[in-house]
């Protein structure tokens, strides 16, 4: 048997060495970008998915009320229901018949409410009876109610029987007479002239009055608020009632105000009425107030509109005519303030006089628009600019 011959290769060479290449090295910049796009990503879908998942839950809440045992649930529809549970669906309606039927739960009684026209959300309304635990505290019977009440106001009427207790509202802004009107209808053995025969200082001493002769009006100092009185109140203890409420919510920012810039209390009631009728927008209240400080530190005259329409005895716009009339509230032929306050004032109005906002403005007219807002101005020449702008006659 032959043999296979061996396979020549040559010559073993060893492997080329050269000069190593260095490892190739990796970019921070790419798992960066990525991991930012996913937290954009995933803020964006929480933002969106937020609102979302919000609006099912109110939605849920509104068509099964038990939910609202949760106060998880509550802490979610809180934003959303919140700003509406003190708000009048209108603040200027009529007193009206409405029974809160027998074996009605909250659901019902809100749903009812809610097409009567009384509230604006049934889930407001809800809302506050389950953050209060009186869900099923409603005492049925037929109860004087009007949608100048607001949804807070209506649950706590609802918590005793018709006739236990009447709902008076008095509205920001109301002059006394408005104010008599008004405790008349709530309660009619209580004529408008014994209410305003008793709104006086009298013997009464509360601090917001002190120095006052006793025959002053309480004009100024009827605090705007809801109120549940017995049927049997008499027009003193209204008064009364009113009175110390304005002495509780306003009293202590005007004792302030009046200890450290050495003005009167009544003078304070005097202004915050005036911005009352002038600032329909809350916001504006301190700016107002602070433009009419001005014109009186200067001893410019107020030039205030409410002022007349209080002398007339009517809140109807003013015409040319109206200007000249000779009173004492006319503040555009009498420099300083009025004799007395031209109405009651709420308290931002109260607090506002009480810390008018530092400015130079000196002018101002309303812009028209629906918002109640108003254009402010220096001068004369940028207030009749304004005028023309807004169409301000």
């Amino acid at each position: 048997m032959s043999q296979t011959p061996p396979v020549y290769r040559g010559p073993v060479r060893a492997p080329a060495r050269g000069r190593a290449r260095p490892p190739r090295k990796r970019s921070s910049a790419g798992p960066l970008v990525f991991a930012l796009v996913v937290v954009v990503t995933a803020l964006a879908l929480f933002f969106l998915a937020r609102p979302l998942a919000t609006d099912a839950i109110v939605q849920a809440a509104d068509d099964h009320d038990t939910l609202l045992r949760q106060s998880a649930v509550r802490a979610i529809i809180a934003p959303r229901v919140e700003p509406l549970v003190d708000v009048p669906a209108d603040p200027n309606a009529k007193t009206v018949d409405f029974t809160v039927r027998a074996g009605a739960n909250a659901s019902q009684i809100a749903a009812d409410l809610q097409s009567a026209g009384l509230i604006k959300s049934a889930l407001a309304f809800k809302f506050v009876l389950f953050e209060a635990g009186i869900e099923n505290s409603m005492q049925t019977g037929t109860y004087k109610v009007s949608a100048a009440l607001s949804p807070r106001d209506l649950a706590t009427l609802f918590q005793k029987a018709p006739g236990d207790q009447v709902a008076l509202r008095i509205i920001e802004g109301w002059r006394l007479t408005e104010v008599a009107a008004a405790v008349n209808k709530a309660f009619p053995k209580v004529t408008a002239a014994d209410f305003a025969a008793a709104a006086v200082v009298g013997t009464r001493n509360n601090f917001v009055l002190s120095g006052l002769d006793p025959k002053t009006s309480l004009e100024g100092f009827l605090f705007p608020d809801t109120y549940f009185l017995r049927p049997d109140a008499t027009a003193d203890q209204i008064v009364g009632i009113l009175l110390d409420n304005f002495e509780t919510k306003a009293g202590p920012a005007l004792r302030t105000a009046a200890a450290a810039r050495s003005v009167a209390i009544y003078d304070m009631v005097k202004l915050a009425s005036i911005v009352e009728r002038e600032a329909r927008d809350r916001k504006e209240s301190p700016l107002i107030a602070g433009l009419y400080q001005h014109r009186l530190d200067i001893g410019m005259k107020l030039d205030a509109d409410p002022t007349i329409q209080y002398a007339k005895g009517t809140w109807d716009e003013l015409s040319l005519d109206d200007l000249k009339l000779d009173s004492p509230y006319n503040t555009y032929l009498n420099a300083g303030l009025p004799p007395g306050p031209i109405a009651n004032p709420g308290l931002a109005a109260l607090q506002a006089a009480a810390q008018p906002e530092k400015t130079d403005f000196l002018y101002f007219v309303a812009k028209g628009d629906g918002t109640g807002d108003h254009a402010f101005a220096k001068t004369l020449e940028e207030q009749e600019a304004n005028r023309i702008k807004y169409g301000n006659k």
